[in-house]
């Protein structure tokens, strides 16, 4: 039915681009320590882009059978389109990637309920006063790109996802922990007990000094490193030209011990070998040893800056994104490289400081410009020992200032928003308490 569309389009427009995605997921959710929910959704959403005299058009169906409305829908667009500098993917070849797998496809419901179950009675034992939530998933993703220029690309992975949760009394926020992979896994023991401790880490409310101290970054936190790094690193920001990192390209923009990779090759969660517009991915150093190496850019930012497109067109965006959504700059899989200290003996090196692992209000930020100002969620440190939950505190800095005095890099890494990150301890950052 795609090669059908495809055909159709050829016949009313110039270049056509036609985006298929089909995700299969079933899923168990259990709601204050009882099962409340076990669901399996299909869903499929088609767009789109086509090309008219220059000029963009685009369209929307969640189903392929809608071919006529697609087609008048998209020409109606083009009518009114913006001119566009690009064009569509041309055929190439693509890296050979495949995170898929037989078992995860066919993973049984009755063991996404075992594993939950056994989380729930492992934490029942610790913590049986809590509002315990539980949820696991097994997901199956297909994505079609095929263009009028000869691209046909194809992805299918797999996912197997658990997440435990609890909300914290009186504080409007909740611990949580989570696992993902490509993979079956075993009973994620290391996520449920890290869970555990850190809600006995809550039972007791401190608020710092107002004073700079040592902050360390935990991967749950590490996404408002990331974005706000990204956003600089991004074709639409340099389009712009109010990126903070303009003309730092081969500079020192962070501390020499970080190097981060745009790492979509390796067969982990985000794996991919083509980008949302059918552009071959690259695995590349965005940061090495604290230099800026490379800039994010999808089409239609490439072609305005007169480059090519790095392969990071996606449809993602800090808030939304989904088939319906056009491309932007984004990173294909972010990857830290971890250092060689356990996240437990860093804590225990730390005489007074926070740990973070959130922040709320990241999205009232200038993050852009690399700025942070959020209520710090996270735990207090003394003498190396944790001695409870962040209450009325602030964290704020500037990432580009901040990031340049790292401390200790974990050797620990974990899956986070958009990548896989390290525990980080800086040097100091801002923090705003009594």
């Amino acid at each position: 039915m795609i090669k059908n569309l495809m055909d159709a389009s050829l016949e009313m427009f110039d270049e056509s681009e036609i985006y298929y995605k089909r995700t299969n997921d079933t899923s168990i959710g259990y709601g204050n320590w009882d099962i409340r929910t076990i669901s399996s959704n299909q869903l499929t959403g088609t767009m789109l882009r086509v090309k008219k005299d220059g000029r963009l058009g685009l369209s929307y169906a969640t189903s392929l059978d809608a071919a006529k409305q697609l087609l008048d829908s998209a020409a109606n667009s083009a009518k009114y389109g913006e001119k566009i500098p690009y064009s569509f993917s041309h055929a190439t070849e693509f890296a050979d990637i495949k995170p898929w797998n037989a078992e995860a496809a066919e993973y049984p419901t009755q063991k996404l309920i075992d594993i939950c179950e056994y989380a729930k009675e492992q934490v029942k034992a610790e913590l049986p006063d809590i509002s315990l939530n539980i949820g696991a998933s097994k997901s199956e993703v297909e994505l079609t790109i095929m263009t009028s220029h000869g691209t046909n690309a194809k992805h299918i992975a797999t996912s197997i996802e658990f997440g435990i949760s609890a909300p914290i009394k009186g504080a409007g926020i909740s611990v949580y922990r989570s696992k993902e992979s490509i993979n079956p896994f075993e009973y994620p023991e290391q996520e449920v007990a890290e869970f555990i401790r850190r809600y006995k880490w809550t039972k007791t409310n401190v608020t710092p000094t107002t004073k700079k101290m040592p902050v360390l970054w935990t991967p749950d936190a590490m996404y408002m490193f990331a974005l706000s790094l990204c956003a600089g690193m991004s074709g639409e920001e340099l389009v712009k030209k109010t990126s903070p990192l303009l003309e730092k390209f081969e500079k020192k923009i962070l501390d020499a011990k970080l190097t981060i990779m745009d790492d979509p090759h390796s067969l982990k969660i985000g794996a991919r070998a083509f980008d949302d517009e059918g552009i071959p991915t690259e695995k590349r150093p965005l940061i090495e040893n604290g230099i800026l190496k490379s800039y994010l850019l999808d089409l239609r930012t490439g072609a305005k800056l007169g480059a090519r497109s790095s392969g990071n067109g996606f449809k993602k965006a800090l808030f939304g994104g989904g088939a319906n959504s056009l491309p932007n700059p984004w990173p294909a899989n972010l990857w830290i490289k971890p250092g060689t200290e356990s996240y437990n003996d860093i804590i225990g090196k730390i005489d007074e400081g926070i740990i973070l692992t959130g922040g709320l209000g990241f999205h009232s930020s200038n993050y852009t410009q690399g700025h942070i100002s959020v209520q710090a969620v996270g735990f207090m440190v003394e003498k190396g020992q944790v001695v409870g939950r962040l209450e009325n505190t602030m964290v704020a800095g500037n990432i580009y200032e901040d990031f340049l005095n790292i401390n200790i890099i974990s050797k620990e890494l974990e899956l986070g928003m958009g990548g896989y990150y390290p525990y980080i301890l800086l040097d100091s950052m801002q923090v705003v308490g009594k």
